[in-house]
């Protein structure tokens, strides 16, 4: 029961939105907010997971600033609801899992992905993994048949990679029971017994991993192996309101993410700033790669697997998905 109702409240919340700007309720072409030095404040979703360590890097090293930006970060659980925020201009720019983007625009939400935003690489690809507790009696992928698995969102990138992957492994994805936890709450939920298994990413898959916990299913890389997990987005109608600051705001967070990819210990420096983790814990998360092209052949299996899992009904053209600033 749970399970159809986050769906249903999922569709909600994207046809309420895509209702909002057919009938010219959304505001996402609002100008930007512009000081008198030049600098534009702009409003950016973000979730508090180490994905999204490199724009927070970007702006202490000062590189928003050479764009003449200023960032507010607006944190949220998951890409689902960073998505009605953007589209409505309460929040200019997003950071949002690739399926959730795919689920919005099949349902002609007016949005486009136009930065990559975090993926994985051959040897960095353990920052999301399905954890257990050290005592259970689930050993090993089939034993997640009939067992209560948390993910931070249904019917996004989380519980579609690892359909995708259990059938890999044989096991029939039906037989799992998804149910939605926020990252940070899931490492009590695994401890107290609440739910069966965790889908964590990090900082919190150090944590559970720090208190005995167990791997049991890499999804992402079982799914592809260079995944693009997610992008920052905007708006189409903030995009065509305001393409330089749209530009502006590409160059900065390109330039975080090479940055990002040639520190790691900065990264890890950063992370108690906002996703609430000791520094020596930060020091020893998982790490994953920041590519700064999109990697389409997998935004391809995402939408693929979209559609087998009924998420969409047909598929979405990348070429509409992906808006990349011009300039």
């Amino acid at each position: 029961m749970m399970r159809t109702i986050r769906r249903r409240g999922l569709r909600v919340v994207i046809a309420a939105v895509a209702a909002g700007v057919a009938a010219g309720c959304g505001s996402g072409g609002t100008s930007a907010r512009t000081d008198a030095e030049g600098v534009t404040t702009v409003k950016v979703g973000l979730i508090p997971i180490t994905d999204v360590a490199p724009l927070y890097l970007g702006v202490q090293k000062g590189f928003f600033t050479e764009q003449k930006l200023k960032v507010e970060p607006q944190l949220a659980a998951g890409g689902a609801a960073i998505v009605p925020a953007v589209v409505s201009n309460s929040n200019q720019f997003g950071f949002s899992n690739n399926v959730s983007l795919i689920v919005a625009r099949s349902k002609g939400v007016p949005l486009h992905a136009i930065t990559p935003g975090v993926g994985i690489a051959p040897g960095n690809n353990e920052a999301c993994q399905v954890l257990v507790p050290e005592d259970s009696p689930v050993r090993g992928v089939k034993d997640l048949s009939g067992r209560t698995l948390a993910v931070n969102t249904l019917n996004n990138i989380g519980d579609v990679t690892i359909r995708a992957a259990l059938e890999k492994k044989g096991v029939d994805p039906s037989t799992v029971k998804f149910t939605e936890i926020g990252f940070p709450d899931m490492v009590t939920a695994v401890e107290s017994g609440r739910i069966d298994a965790a889908w964590e990413c990090e900082p919190f898959v150090t944590s559970l991993l720090r208190r005995g916990a167990r791997s049991v299913l890499n999804n992402y890389s079982e799914t592809h192996p260079n995944l693009a997990v997610a992008s920052y987005f905007t708006s189409t109608a903030y995009a065509e309101s305001n393409p330089d600051v749209v530009r502006r705001f590409d160059a900065a967070v390109r330039k975080s993410l090479d940055y990002a990819n040639a520190h790691p210990d900065e990264i890890r420096a950063i992370l108690p700033s906002y996703a609430k983790i000791p520094a020596e814990q930060a020091t020893k998360i998982n790490m994953i790669a920041w590519p700064t092209t999109f990697q389409r052949d997998s935004i391809e299996e995402l939408v693929r697997l979209s559609q087998k899992y009924k998420l969409i009904e047909k598929p979405v053209s990348l070429d509409d998905l992906i808006q990349e600033p011009k300039g």
